[in-house]
């Protein structure tokens, strides 16, 4: 068993330098009013509409199947809309915003949406006489439980707006829970979108990083790209675990179809290794977990390098227990190569390069180097062949 490898940040540390930054960026009379649904609804309201459901606080992921994010955007709560019992299609609930002494400038928010039944996510904004539309996003926009949440800006400037509410219309089926979370509402003067300074540079249509590593999943590189894989994709159904027992159980699950022995696979905050798959349902990891684990999502390896002709074909994979695959899309060796594979000559043979092939253009024969001469590989001595005919008679000696 191995803890997680996620990046950490000194939290105080960085605030104190970003604090002085984000506070230049608000004009002296924009003000941001910020809900993160941490302890309330932070003078926000809730109204069902034509729903079963108010927008509801939740911790972890929502109580049903295939849908909903794995937690909140920030902290531990956020707010979703439930679409089972019944709660579907078309059903709409709001979350409405308190009334603003200045007029709305801006708003950004986090949300949402994975689910194959989703349904219709907008905004509305509210002028003190009618409600208008200001944004909507209809259908699943995230492919797993544990997706990142997505942000989004409105710039509200130039509109008379007093209020703000979300407007949830649910889809066609209970896979369909669509969340939100850190909302926040700027009145006032709204500030410019915040600009970064970039580590690349532009060069006509190319960009390029000219000193230093490049790392992907990885914050310290060795090289330069390093790619350090990560637990991200999300395994079908949900687990159970029990702590002091190696034996994992699913519901729903596919693991003899998404899972292989030897695969990555974490369960709460602890990574483990598939030692043995009995079953879709059931498999077994090398080390037993700390804790009990009920209603669980799971996690295991993607792909760590996948590259594809213009054409959406495969060219080169890098699959998540290492084999490489030039052509092959799903290589079964440590090197998998669709089609014929060209050897070119080389020189030195030395310990250190034992077991290496070579054509020898000169024989026209492969040849392997043994850690000091470089050798052929004879086959096994043939069967004796037919006797040939009898020769003439020589000449009578003197």
């Amino acid at each position: 068993m191995k803890e997680p490898n996620p990046l950490r940040r000194p939290v105080g540390a960085a605030l104190a330098m970003l604090l002085p930054t984000l506070c230049a960026t608000l004009p002296a009379h924009a003000a941001e009013h910020a809900v993160t649904f941490e302890s309330g609804l932070g003078g926000w309201k809730s109204i069902k509409g034509t729903s079963q459901f108010d927008w509801a606080r939740q911790t972890g992921g929502t109580p049903s199947g295939y849908t909903g994010p794995s937690g909140a955007y920030q902290g531990e709560y956020y707010l979703y809309l439930e679409t089972s019992y019944g709660n579907t299609p078309g059903k709409i609930a709001y979350l409405e915003s308190p009334a603003f002494e200045e007029a709305i400038s801006g708003m950004t928010f986090h949300y949402h949406m994975h689910g194959r039944q989703m349904g219709t996510l907008a905004v509305e904004t509210f002028d003190g006489a009618a409600w208008s539309a200001a944004w909507r996003i209809n259908g699943q926009q995230h492919t797993g439980y544990s997706s990142a949440w997505t942000r989004k800006r409105i710039d509200l400037a130039g509109r008379t707006v007093r209020k703000i509410r979300f407007k949830g219309t649910t889809g066609s089926g209970y896979q369909g829970d669509m969340a939100i979370d850190q909302v926040t509402v700027v009145t006032g003067e709204a500030p410019p979108p915040p600009v970064s300074a970039s580590p690349w540079s532009k060069s006509g249509n190319n960009i390029h990083y000219a000193d230093g590593d490049v790392g992907i999943g990885t914050n310290s590189p060795t090289a330069d790209l390093s790619i350090l894989g990560n637990l991200s994709r999300t395994l079908t159904g949900r687990v159970m675990a029990s702590a002091g027992s190696t034996r994992v159980i699913g519901a729903e699950t596919r693991f003899a179809e998404e899972l292989r022995v030897g695969d990555s696979l974490r369960i709460g905050n602890e990574v483990f290794v598939v030692a043995a798959i009995q079953s879709d349902t059931a498999l077994t990891v090398d080390a037993a977990p700390s804790a009990n684990a009920v209603n669980a999502i799971a996690y295991t390896d993607g792909d760590l390098l996948s590259v594809e002709t213009g054409a959406e074909k495969s060219a080169l994979v890098v699959n998540r227990t290492g084999n490489v695959g030039v052509g092959a899309a799903d290589p079964k060796a440590k090197l998998d190569v669709a089609g014929g594979v060209r050897i070119g000559n080389e020189t030195a043979c030395d310990e250190g390069k034992a077991g290496t092939l070579r054509y020898n253009a000169a024989e026209k024969a492969m040849e392997v180097c043994d850690g000091s001469a470089w050798t052929r590989s004879e086959g096994p001595e043939g069967p004796e062949g037919p006797r040939g005919p009898k020769g003439e008679k020589g000449d009578t000696g003197a």
